[in-house]
């Protein structure tokens, strides 16, 4: 069974798959909604730290629209997006280091996990999506979008493989865990200060 499918092995990097909760696409949202949506989601009125993300100065202005149908990613870009996004914006030395070794270990990862579902070559189903418009406050922030892009096509797709019963909705309940557990982790790579951070990008003991 593909490397996708396997629980995680370091247990300081995986710490958040220790208890996974499997995504429910049919999730419907509370009858707090501010609106109905097809997606079933919350609409986002606002994300959380952005008087943080206002006082940054950025080494970019760009702005990206990001497409979205899963909760995971809803609630990532509410309460983390804007957190992420500043302190990658602050981040020097050792720092910026493990932040693109992160980054780029995870957008690898889900690269390689879309491939293994793709190759099983299910229907596709077109799946409603909300939009939102996010600051891009430098290139590894890109990096970041990119990364919940790819956790949201993997979402579709898993779902399609499990409907056309080439994978299991345990399968699906793992892939998606493993890589929820993976973006988590560059959350708490950004929580620490920049002198926190050995030049190779190691935290100082």
């Amino acid at each position: 069974m593909s490397a996708v499918l396997e629980p995680p092995h370091d247990p300081q990097r995986d710490a958040p798959l220790l208890d996974p909760i499997a995504v429910d696409p049919n999730t419907r949202p509370s009858n707090d909604s501010l609106s109905p949506s097809p997606t079933g989601l919350k609409p986002i009125q606002r994300l959380t730290s952005d008087s943080r993300i206002d006082r940054i100065i950025p080494d970019s202005d760009a702005v990206t629209v990001l497409r979205y149908s899963s909760q995971f990613a809803r609630n990532f870009i509410r309460g983390d997006y804007n957190f992420c996004a500043s302190k990658i914006a602050v981040a020097r030395g050792g720092k910026t280091h493990a932040l693109e070794s992160a980054l780029r270990d995870t957008s690898d990862w889900l690269r390689k996990a879309l491939v293994w579902v793709e190759k099983h070559e299910a229907r596709t189903i077109a799946f409603p999506a909300e939009h939102i418009e996010l600051k891009v406050t430098r290139p590894l922030a890109g990096l970041l979008v990119r990364c919940l892009t790819q956790y949201d096509k993997l979402f579709v797709a898993t779902m399609e493989a499990v409907i056309a019963e080439k994978i299991t909705a345990q399968d699906r309940a793992t892939i998606l865990a493993n890589a929820e557990g993976r973006i988590k982790h560059i959350s708490l790579v950004c929580v620490p200060d920049n002198d926190r951070y050995q030049a190779d990008g190691t935290l100082r003991d």
